[in-house]
């Protein structure tokens, strides 16, 4: 029993969706960028990387504007405090810290320090060489998981970054918000000069899936229709539907070849999605290919 344009069409379509459902779910596990965060701010097109892998922190982070630089730090909720540091040598010492915690009630916290010294009243809240944003800073737990957000108002940040956690249930309170010791630290170096090519892959991993959606999602379904229910308007009927047909296979050969390419640049693997993507294309070009027979 062969198949209508349509359904196959239709299938195709659905093994589209199915795909960019996949690779969103890859992408949401390796680093949390589409959760729905409630933070002062858009989060939707933050680059994320991971910063501190045996503490399973995240940095998330894009310029905004010409001065001002937004950031989210997430890490695992362990009931301490969370913080990035921003310094010009990479010593703690010296350093300019946002740190943030959940209170026993709930509530969180976001702070600035400056770490003046080893000793705790060295460690000065509110005091630090950064320039917040009015209202932007905000902490969160969410799925067991810390979100700290906050924005800077400067044309670059210090590229040396400190992360730290505190020790488990000593969570800083009023009035003195003293710092105890951390638990653990490290000291790592963030290239901001390469958000350029981020920008960059995120405009090609869009084209990617709107020629594809377009092609397979819409174009080739529009085409079926025309084939199977406009062919009292002949010859009219063959030679749109040829055309919508043909440029939906061109469309979807485009988006392919992004996809291609995009797996290229981010050196990750995205093996399912490749292959169900490919699978598309090459019964994409058999339906074109097909001479429609159904009456």
């Amino acid at each position: 029993m062969k198949l209508s344009s349509i359904s196959i069409t239709l299938f195709l379509a659905l093994l589209q969706v199915l795909s960019v459902q996949l690779v969103n779910s890859q992408k949401t596990d390796s680093c949390g960028s589409n959760l729905n965060l409630d933070v002062p701010f858009d989060t939707t097109s933050l680059h994320c990387l991971p910063v501190w892998s045996s503490r399973d922190f995240m940095l998330q982070y894009v310029q905004t504007s010409s001065n001002v630089w937004s950031f989210v730090l997430s890490a695992p909720d362990t009931n301490s405090y969370i913080a990035i540091g921003f310094s010009s040598g990479g010593m703690m010492v010296g350093s300019s810290s946002m740190v943030g915690w959940i209170s026993a009630d709930g509530s969180g916290t976001v702070k600035q320090y400056f770490i003046g010294g080893q000793r705790p009243n060295l460690v000065l809240p509110d005091q630090s060489n950064l320039t917040l944003v009015s209202n932007s800073s905000s902490i969160t737990s969410r799925s067991s998981r810390l979100y700290m957000a906050f924005q800077l108002n400067t044309t670059q940040p210090l590229s040396r970054l400190i992360y730290s956690v505190g020790q488990i249930s000593m969570i800083p309170s009023s009035p003195s918000y003293a710092l105890a010791k951390h638990r653990d630290k490290v000291s790592t170096t963030l290239n901001y000069s390469s958000q350029i090519q981020m920008i960059k892959i995120r405009l090609l991993w869009k084209s990617h899936g709107a020629l594809n959606m377009l092609s397979w999602g819409i174009l080739m379904i529009i085409g079926a229709m025309i084939a199977r229910y406009c062919k009292q308007w002949d010859p009219i009927w063959f030679y749109s539907h040829s055309a919508i047909q043909s440029c939906a296979l061109v469309l979807g050969m485009a988006g392919v070849i992004c996809g291609l390419v995009l797996e290229n640049r981010l050196k990750t693997d995205l093996s399912t999605h490749k292959g169900l993507g490919i699978f598309i294309l090459v019964l994409g070009c058999l339906q074109v290919s097909l001479k429609h027979s159904l009456k």
